[in-house]
């Protein structure tokens, strides 16, 4: 048997710990739902002491806690949606709020059915919060963590709620429980105390993500990065060789986009590029792999695909660069691309060196050639589009 009101501020000194770590670790970067998370282990900390500050927790002390703790769950789901980029609605926590807090007074007096009513509303919250957390778009180990501790908690309130009712003297099993009910606040107290460190795993394997990213993918234009590419590129021409498919390579460069850059700025470069970007994107396959190669070259690589259709898709490629009405600051900007092709030869080795440096022989002839233009190199001759 345990004491619970010492169970009570364990819990209540851990979480306010808790939430001064997570403060402190996070600095000025409290977002992701860090900041939501840390206000939800406060008010359960609020509520953990309101019920152990007394001998025998009042009407008053009910609700107060009843409230805090419900406030606490919806703070909680909150955390959950933010770090998934999905919101809450800010109602939701007022309206949770009230439908714990009025039937807490209103009963606050009969303990059996307070705590009869607070087992049950407080293990069917818990019980959403696993729902919330199955449902995480990006969660791996961390989201099994928050599960189990989610519904775990769930059981402990609810079957804490039934046993108390079912006691002789409702209010002295609370606060007396028997060996059975301290083993089951026990795991109560401790699911609380890992949902934290589950929420602290999922942040970190955000962070981890997002390095990823970081370390792979251009910031700007949402393209991999030129160093990516030649890590891929050697699987792919790898794979190729294995399989005799065909692979090929279109580099795309922006004309006269330094007189542009100096004239509008970096800004309106930046959004340039962007738009680019997101024009030659749209051109592509899903398989496909779009590449910042340069200040303003872009690269493409084009698994199973010969050298003809990646001329075809290279023309796609100029055509809609040409047509698409760009501006910056109002003003209309006419830009246009010049395209190299290589593919990858049937006969003798190849290598991404060879391919590259063919494709950026094609892309100084497009230029040569008066820009605008597709030019491709492949099996030894020229075509220009």
């Amino acid at each position: 048997m345990i004491d619970v009101r010492t169970l009570l501020v364990l819990v209540a000194v851990a979480d306010a710990m808790a939430a001064a770590i997570l403060w402190a670790g996070a600095g000025r970067r409290l977002k992701h739902g860090v900041l939501a998370w840390i206000a939800s282990l406060f008010c359960r900390a609020v509520a953990c002491a309101t019920l152990a500050a007394g001998p025998e927790p009042q009407a008053a002390a009910f609700t107060l806690s009843g409230a805090m703790l419900a406030l606490s769950i919806t703070l909680q789901g909150a955390s959950l949606l933010s770090s998934d980029s999905r919101g809450l609605p800010s109602w939701v926590h007022t309206a949770i709020i009230a439908a714990v807090a009025v039937p807490f007074a209103l009963v606050g007096n009969d303990a059996a059915s307070a705590m009869l009513f607070g087992g049950m509303v407080f293990g069917t919250l818990l019980l959403v919060l696993a729902a919330i957390a199955w449902q995480l778009r990006a969660g791996g180990r961390s989201r099994t963590i928050l599960v189990a501790t989610f519904a775990a908690g769930s059981a402990a309130f609810v079957f804490r709620g039934v046993s108390v009712v079912l006691a002789a003297d409702p209010l002295q099993a609370f606060i007396f429980p028997t060996t059975l009910q301290s083993a089951v606040f026990v795991v109560a107290a401790a699911s609380a105390l890992a949902a934290t460190f589950g929420f602290m795993l999922l942040q970190k394997e955000r962070a981890d993500r997002e390095a990823v990213r970081l370390a792979t993918i251009d910031p700007l234009t949402g393209a991999y990065n030129r160093s990516t590419f030649i890590e891929i590129a050697e699987r792919e021409l790898s794979r190729a060789r294995r399989a005799g498919q065909p692979l090929s390579i279109i580099m795309v460069d922006i004309d006269h986009f330094r007189p542009v850059n100096e004239s509008f700025g970096n800004h309106a470069g930046d959004e340039l590029l962007r738009k680019i970007a997101g024009l030659i994107r749209a051109a592509l396959r899903k398989e496909d792999m779009l590449v910042r190669y340069g200040g303003e070259e872009f690269l493409v690589m084009l698994p199973e695909v010969p050298g003809p259709g990646a001329v075809v898709v290279a023309g796609r490629i100029r055509k809609s660069v040409e047509a698409e009405p760009l501006f910056v600051d109002g003003k209309s900007v006419a830009l246009t691309v010049s395209v190299g092709v290589s593919a990858r030869l049937d006969e003798g080795p190849e290598s991404i060196e060879s391919l590259l440096a063919r494709a950026e022989q094609a892309l100084t002839l497009a230029k040569q050639r008066g820009r605008n233009r597709v030019v491709a190199l492949s099996l030894g001759r020229s075509i220009a589009a």
